[in-house]
């Protein structure tokens, strides 16, 4: 077999390999778990939404706060519904947006402001997301400073883009056991972040325990439980939430 049919197929098995990966770990196979259907129902607590994205609104009071979230990479949104139920419960709203256009870019600036404007009563709105998607959130917020009163990073590298002369609260929770942190590229990013940014360290916690959607072929494995890493992401969240709005 010739040198360059074998490179070829060994190309082809890597992709397959990582689609593969994806496709088991993102819920397209194995499906959601039952921890994460139970927080997609509403009940007395919190109000379930889906449109054109996925909301938890606190039951039986006006959120005047959101947070809008971006996920890790094209990964379904609903494998975030525990934390985002969390942070409901304290009284915030939470909007988890889908990623699915092409020009991730052009697309928020023509999506945002029509979600937005689908919550009149909130009256300060946070934006941030999950890896890649802190980078996507973050950016929209650096072309809209005067929209958002803060931003939140879940495990986001900073090397695409400076955030370090942004005059908006930071938050950045990551997980020691984060294969990037480990790498030393989570901390380097230090320099493209605001001097006052709040860092929350989840000890044990690794790069996708944040939402459940499993683990990942470069990912480290964690030291606590997935619930565990959640419990602690969305409590940091909620802190800094009280922070920022001053409740």
């Amino acid at each position: 077999m010739k040198k360059s049919t074998i490179l070829i197929l060994v190309v082809l098995g890597a992709i397959l390999l990582l689609g593969l990966n994806y496709a088991f770990f993102s819920g397209m196979i194995l499906g959601l778990g039952p921890e994460v259907k139970a927080a997609l129902e509403s009940d007395a607590q919190v109000q379930v939404v889906e449109n054109k994205y996925l909301a938890f609104l606190p039951q039986g009071q006006t959120a005047t706060t959101g947070l809008l979230f971006f996920p890790e990479g094209r990964q379904d949104v609903q494998t975030y519904a525990v934390p985002a139920r969390a942070i409901a419960e304290e009284g915030y709203a939470v909007i988890l947006m889908s990623r699915r256009g092409a020009d991730i870019d052009a697309d928020e600036e023509q999506r945002l402001p029509t979600v937005m404007a689908d919550f009149p009563e909130i009256e300060n709105w946070v934006i941030g997301g999950h890896t890649w998607g802190g980078v996507v959130g973050s950016g929209y917020a650096l072309n809209h400073l005067d929209q958002f009163s803060g931003i939140v990073l879940w495990a986001t590298r900073m090397d695409e883009l400076d955030l370090s002369g942004l005059d908006l609260p930071v938050l950045y929770v990551f997980g020691t056991n984060d294969d990037e942190n480990v790498a030393g590229e989570l901390t380097a990013g230090k320099a493209h972040l605001p001097p006052d940014v709040v860092w929350v360290p989840v000890e044990g916690g690794n790069r996708v325990g944040f939402a459940s959607f499993g683990p990942m072929a470069a990912d480290v494995g964690a030291d606590i439980t997935e619930a565990e890493q959640q419990v602690q992401a969305a409590q940091a969240t909620v802190e800094f939430l009280q922070q920022i709005v001053g409740k």
